[in-house]
């Protein structure tokens, strides 16, 4: 007879806990993007596990870590900027940028010996995110191949599609940056350190990584952005290629994946043009005609050519205003969440947005049990995205909790002061050292 345990929580957890799945389910689902009723529920969640993480033990507002103060002196100056600097398309920009930096908050609190609740987060991402890419590939099929670019804009037509479940820009990164965590944990999750010894949740567990791996890389490939094909084939072939941390294996490895993907580059105008005309009137045959003819012309023309401009934009301003920026959001690129960051508020702001962005994927690479390929994989994803495209505020949810989620899950030590000190002691007393998964 199959029995189920339901384990007992204090009220404050059981709170903590349905405050985040309510806002992850919000954060993933396509049907609540535009609903005022749903973003309201949204923020008393927000205010709600805000509340409960101050009156806990080791808050992170009350005992603050750097991330956090330099979350807080953003979210403090961009507020002052928007008020002396009014700009109605910078408010909504900023929206998205402040909710991501609320679960870099989830994130941190978390990392205090919070391993359940990130675990928790872990599996309703998984759990969530199946229903959407499904939705959204049937969309694909059947309705347009084109509505992952549609739901791009804010219009009444991409209001319709999301009410029925179609997902767009943001729902393809999201998963571009679950995905190599996905890839690790599909080829290795009877050696995961949380899965439970009845069979039947072993089997029910597999099934669930196996199934976002698969939806997620048809996906990726159904969908039609080209930035995420490419980042996808690199953070997999980092994933699957580079194995060990010693000096010399991690060159070769390194120097495989970098000759792959350099083939890859040189095969690309040969490829292209034999692709043409096979992708001639889909989403992607712009893309491969603009592509091939920037790398057989010299130039960028098309939908690159546009990235190139704004991207240049971007530096452009940056340059001419390196200390404090130009202040105004209408005069970047709106193509690069770094650079318009740097050109929008200076140096100071655009190194202390980055390093926000940045410190989780690197502060984990180096981490004991750290697998180096994914460890890279992660790092590559996190630093290309947002210096490519504009991020949202899903973003924040998967590299700042999803990550760490999938860390307890593969047996990663979130609190890594705790783990170093206790892996010195081990070596004082002549205990051989764990080796890291491969």
């Amino acid at each position: 007879m199959l029995k189920l345990r339901i384990p007992r929580y204090p009220m404050p957890v059981l709170l903590r806990r349905a405050a985040l799945a309510y806002l992850i389910i919000w954060q993933l689902s396509p049907p609540m993007a535009y609903g005022t009723g749903w973003r309201a529920l949204a923020v008393l969640a927000m205010l709600l596990w805000l509340a409960l993480d101050t009156l806990a033990p080791r808050s992170v507002l009350r005992r603050p870590s750097w991330p956090v103060l330099a979350c807080i002196a953003y979210v403090f100056y961009t507020v002052m900027i928007e008020w002396l600097v009014p700009d109605s398309p910078s408010i909504n920009a900023q929206f998205q940028i402040w909710v991501m930096m609320f679960f870099l908050l989830v994130g941190e609190s978390q990392q205090r010996g919070r391993s359940d609740e990130a675990r928790f987060c872990f599996w309703v991402i998984l759990a969530v995110l199946p229903i959407w890419m499904y939705a959204t590939l049937v969309g694909l099929q059947t309705v347009s191949a084109d509505i992952a670019r549609t739901l791009v804009r804010s219009s009444q037509e991409a209001r319709d599609l999301s009410a029925q479940g179609f997902g767009g820009y943001a729902l393809i990164y999201t998963v571009i940056l679950c995905l190599p965590f996905l890839a690790y944990l599909a080829l290795r999750v009877r050696q995961l350190s949380d899965v439970p010894q009845a069979r039947w949740k072993r089997r029910a567990l597999r099934a669930l990584v196996w199934g976002n791996f698969i939806l997620a890389i048809l996906l990726v490939l159904r969908a039609g952005y080209s930035i995420a094909v490419m980042l996808s084939v690199l953070s997999l072939l980092l994933v699957f290629l580079v194995r060990s941390r010693r000096p010399l294996q991690l060159a070769i490895s390194v120097s495989v994946v970098s000759l792959l993907v350099l083939l890859l580059s040189i095969a690309a105008g040969p490829m292209l043009q034999s692709l043409e005309g096979a992708t001639r009137g889909t989403e992607y045959g712009a893309k491969v005609r603009d592509i091939r003819s920037s790398l057989t012309g010299g130039g960028s023309v098309g939908t690159v050519e546009g990235r190139t401009e704004r991207y240049t934009r971007s530096l452009r301003e940056f340059g001419e205003n390196p200390v404090i920026g130009t202040l105004s959001f209408d005069e970047v690129g709106k193509h690069s969440t770094v650079l318009d960051r740097f050109a929008q508020y200076g140096a100071v702001f655009g190194y202390l947005f980055l390093a926000i962005l940045m410190y989780v994927p690197i502060r984990y690479l180096g981490a004991p049990h750290m697998p180096i390929g994914l460890g890279l994989a992660f790092l590559v994803i996190a630093l290309c995205f947002p210096m490519l495209n504009t991020v949202f505020m899903s973003w924040g949810l998967i590299l700042y909790v999803f990550s760490r989620g999938a860390f307890v899950t593969m047996g990663i030590p979130l609190d890594l002061r705790r783990s170093k000190s206790r892996a010195a002691m081990r070596s004082d007393h002549g205990a051989a050292a764990p080796e890291p998964l491969r």
